[in-house]
């Protein structure tokens, strides 16, 4: 599951039966930025892709979805679904881990240069 931006909604004049009760959103997945507070704008390209929402979720939201098989788990009968609204989020919290510097990582930055000996591979 993931959690995504609604940026828009998809527009249909046919579905199919299955789809009764719900619509096509639009959603920008979230990126690592997102989590740290990055606004959601300007959007990556190609990044977005289509949800289903039967839980009205508008532009604007966040939401979280499944994608794959599990997007179908819902639906009664197969329904050919890539992705599935399966939350409105009000709020999250994210804390990022902390690195822990070990001290062999806490060596000067810059290349590394490795002596031989002169006559190393046999060169006179």
């Amino acid at each position: 599951m993931r959690l995504g931006h609604v940026i828009g909604r998809v527009t249909l004049s046919h579905q199919d039966p299955a789809y009764k009760g719900g619509r096509f959103l639009l959603v920008q997945p979230f990126a690592r930025e997102q989590f740290h507070g990055a606004g959601m704008t300007p959007l990556a390209k190609g990044n977005s892709l289509v949800v289903y929402d039967n839980l009205g979720a508008g532009v604007g939201h966040v939401i979280a979805f499944s994608e794959g098989a599990e997007a179908t788990a819902p639906f009664d009968q197969p329904t050919p679904v890539d992705a599935f609204n399966a939350a409105l989020i009000d709020e999250f919290f994210y804390k990022p881990p902390i690195r822990t510097i070990l001290p062999q990582d806490n060596q000067t930055t810059g290349p590394r240069t490795t002596r031989t000996p002169a006559n190393a591979g046999g060169v006179p």
